[in-house]
């Protein structure tokens, strides 16, 4: 029954950082988008930013998520692939298009950004 009750845990943490993740990259895309309109940043920058946009959302939702002092290399990638399939759903659905290439370096970046986290979220001093 305890092991049950830990991978209960474990998937809800999942869960929670792959949500949280996505909210966070919505809320800083659009943040984005409202600072590039306003100041006119160059069409360059976008995919800088928007890598740096996920970059951050994942290692924030890992460390808020992440709660159980155990596994947290596992729950971090479970995060990062969460958070790169539904954001790639939600910004295809809204963008109008889907890009397989895309969703590939999305999982290879948000997996690895979640692996670091979740090892740092573990054996962070608790305050």
């Amino acid at each position: 029954m305890s092991a049950e009750i830990k991978n209960r845990s474990a998937l809800h943490e999942i869960l929670k950082g792959s949500l949280v993740a996505t909210l966070l990259s919505v809320l800083f895309v659009l943040l984005f988008a409202l600072i590039a309109r306003l100041a006119g940043i160059a069409v360059e920058t976008v995919p800088a930013v928007n890598t740096a946009i996920k970059i951050i959302s994942v290692f924030l939702a890992v460390m808020l998520s992440v709660k159980t002092p155990v596994g947290g290399y596992l729950k971090g990638l479970g995060i990062g692939l969460g958070f790169a399939v539904l954001s790639n759903i939600i910004f295809g659905l809204l963008g109008g298009s889907f890009s397989f290439a895309g969703l590939i370096t999305d999982v290879a970046i948000a997996c690895a950004v979640g692996l670091v986290a979740g090892i740092i979220a573990v054996n962070r001093k608790k305050q």
